[in-house]
């Protein structure tokens, strides 16, 4: 879509053409009065510089001969035939001698420069013209004096270097008009490829993306920054639409056997004791979805980044604390429980949400580790500076395919809906990590009775400085 011309025109990139322009016409300005002034000007200097020394030397002839040696002085020289101009007039102003027939420009009463254009005939009769630059005074007693140098040849030179510099002035002003407007339509082109963008996800279509030329300029990095924008929206849209379903389907059994527990206390005779197993059962479910929305919520609060305060954490301290705890409920499934920490492992995140993330996965690991399998739990610092909490089991593992779906709210894999849960674990932990700028990576675990691999899942966080 090309942009119409006063919308260019309001552009912020056009009028920073415009002002860049201005910049180099102030530049290439000050160069060309500087080139006129250091060529014309020096020629009109000099030119008026022996003016004034030979009407010094006229006015000295006056002083010393009086108006006889003055107009002898003054005959002599306009007969050299040279690039001085001479007119010696009475204080009336009539003409006693010199080149002109009468005097060019008026006198003052005080010596001034003058600058006058003159038709002179030449050696063959015709009228040639000139422009001439020197001095007029009065002299003692009131003869006029002019004395000026036909500037000739200067003159051709500086109408020449003149007409330069005016032509280069023209030129760069089109130059700059002409290359502002030319940016400005570039970049309003980039600019309206990214409103065009964003009007068409706001219109619904979240597979938009803005185009990478590949330049890595700004307009570049902007795209790209859009572009992980909108991967995040439509993850999150995604996630939101989702949500919902996976809600009501988690829901649905809780609430069934909650309704038909009540349902079944209601329909038997009155018995104080039954009806109080019912109740008791009926709180459990109802503990369960509270259970379920506080899961909710907390990830939404870890998911927020501006509510935390991160500090100082010793991974390798609250790891062996959870070792120790986990080990008795390990033992108890049957399962053999193993760490390996190494010492002086420090991040800089929550140590409420650290703690939660680990136990999350160990936690996930027993479940699904059965009777007689491994847990291995390490922590490490990797070549990379980075610190990996990783936790192995040898369960049923998770195919390649769904590694990243199960990071995802409320995803459950059909293996694991007969054990309790609401497929929040792992978001939560890919949450956590999100927080503290690492991430979490599945792979294989540990080989089991099956003959394949378990899971291995890897929390890894930068390092506090």
């Amino acid at each position: 879509m090309r942009p119409r011309l006063d919308a260019l025109l309001r552009t912020t990139t056009f009028r920073l053409a415009l002002v860049q322009a201005g910049v180099v016409l102030l530049f290439v300005g000050v160069m060309l009065a500087y080139v006129y002034f250091s060529t014309v000007g020096q020629l009109i200097r000099d030119s008026d510089a022996l003016a004034d020394q030979e009407y010094a030397t006229l006015e000295r002839a006056y002083a010393e001969g009086g108006m006889r040696r003055l107009n002898q002085e003054v005959v002599e020289r306009a007969a050299r035939q040279g690039p001085f101009l001479y007119v010696l007039a009475e204080s009336n102003g009539v003409v006693v001698t010199g080149d002109f027939q009468q005097l060019p420009v008026e006198p003052r009463e005080a010596p001034q420069r003058v600058d006058f254009s003159f038709e002179l005939p030449d050696a063959t009769g015709e009228t040639v013209r000139g422009r001439a630059s020197g001095r007029i005074g009065r002299l003692i007693n009131g003869p006029i004096l002019l004395v000026a140098r036909d500037l000739g040849d200067s003159a051709v030179i500086a109408g020449r270097i003149t007409r330069v510099l005016w032509t280069v002035a023209i030129i760069g002003i089109i130059v700059s008009i002409v290359s502002g407007l030319l940016a400005a339509t570039q970049a309003a082109r980039r600019a309206e490829t990214l409103s065009t963008t964003a009007r068409e996800v706001m219109a619904g279509d979240l597979t938009r993306r803005a185009p990478v030329r590949g330049a890595g300029d700004e307009f570049d990095e902007l795209a790209e920054a859009l572009n992980a924008m909108l991967d995040r929206i439509e993850q999150l849209m995604h996630t939101t639409r989702t949500a919902g379903d996976a809600i009501a389907h988690d829901l649905r059994s809780p609430l069934t056997r909650f309704r038909q527990k009540l349902e079944a206390a209601l329909e038997k005779p009155a018995d104080s004791e039954a009806d109080r197993e019912a109740l008791r059962k009926a709180l459990e479910e109802a503990d369960k979805l509270f259970n379920m929305f506080a899961a909710v919520l907390k990830l939404s609060r870890v998911e927020e980044a501006s509510n935390w305060r991160l500090t100082r954490v010793d991974v390798a301290e609250i790891l062996r604390e959870l070792l120790e705890f986990y080990e008795p409920a390990a033992e108890d499934e049957g399962l053999s429980f193993s760490g390996e920490v190494q010492d002086n492992l420090f991040i800089q995140g929550d140590h409420g949400l650290f703690t939660q993330a680990v136990s999350n996965l160990i936690e996930n690991a027993i479940k699904y580790t059965p009777h007689g399998g491994r847990v291995q739990v390490r922590a490490i610092r990797r070549a990379d500076a980075r610190i990996e909490i990783a936790v192995a089991d040898s369960g049923p593992g998770v195919p390649v395919a769904d590694r990243d779906r199960v990071q995802e709210r409320f995803v459950r894999l059909e293996s694991a809906r007969s054990s309790a849960g609401v497929g929040l674990g792992l978001s939560l932990v890919a949450a956590v990590a999100r927080l503290h700028r690492g991430g979490l990576h599945l792979r294989d675990g540990l080989d089991n009775t099956s003959g394949g691999k378990g899971l291995d899942v890897a929390l890894v966080l930068p390092a506090a400085a």
